[in-house]
């Protein structure tokens, strides 16, 4: 992805790419300079996002539809991000 600020600003896909890098933001006051470029664990980020977004959709759709229902007591967050429980007091 290329997000360039320069002008009315640009958008381009990796497909279209101006850059080996993953992320390339164009920097206004240096336009040569790219400040996405130590953004090397951005696929990572990506896929833990869309990890957890998954774990929420799967979860999400075990409540019933009934309100009146009593909804057991989840802890989304420990799922997600296991690590957490030593934060949290558990």
């Amino acid at each position: 992805m290329c997000i360039s600020v320069q002008g009315s600003g640009i958008y381009l896909t990796r497909e279209r790419g101006c850059s080996f890098y993953p992320l390339y933001f164009d920097d206004p006051l240096f336009p040569t300079n790219n400040v996405g470029r130590n953004c090397f664990h951005i696929h990572q980020c990506i896929k833990a996002f869309a990890d957890a977004y998954s774990m929420l959709q799967s979860e999400l759709a075990c409540f019933p539809d009934d309100d009146t229902l009593a909804k057991p007591q989840c802890k989304l967050l420990l799922k997600i991000v296991p690590s957490i429980t030593h934060l949290m007091g558990s």
